[in-house]
């Protein structure tokens, strides 16, 4: 049997933190990013409310976070500090990064590409991927 056992507060991350990055990471159904204006007049607070919230300034009331959840289309829980809220905000981390290096637009790409072009882009990511790593090791 799984227990749902909260973590250490100190363990996790803030909440301003953990909306930033749903800021950053969700987008609008045609891609268009989010903006910390947009947000805050969709959800009924002032920008300023909404930026003390990111930078830890003011700790928001429950009735504020449900709806900060619905907004963005995520488990209540993820603003929460249980193993399941700590895996739901380590797959938004994990996201954060691939988008930021640009990884989600390779996947949007390739998701047109047919099975045999797609293995061709897998090969050579596999390729480039090796020579780093055997640069890697000839630099140390």
């Amino acid at each position: 049997m799984s227990e749902a056992k909260d973590l250490d507060p100190a363990e996790t991350e803030p909440f301003g933190k953990l909306l930033e990055r749903l800021i950053n990471v969700k987008k609008h159904p045609n891609g268009r990013s989010y903006s910390v204006a947009e947000v805050a007049e969709d959800v009924g607070i002032s920008k300023s409310q909404l930026y003390n919230l990111i930078n830890g300034a003011n700790e928001p009331k429950l009735r504020l976070v449900q709806e900060l959840a619905a907004y963005f289309g995520v488990d209540l829980e993820y603003f929460g500090n249980s193993r399941r809220a700590r895996e739901l905000q380590e797959q938004y981390a994990l996201l954060a990064k691939l988008s930021a290096h640009g990884v989600r637009d390779v996947a949007l790409r390739a998701s047109t590409l047919s099975p045999d072009a797609l293995s061709n882009v897998r090969a050579f990511i596999d390729f480039q991927a090796s020579r780093e790593t055997a640069n890697d090791h000839t630099s140390e």
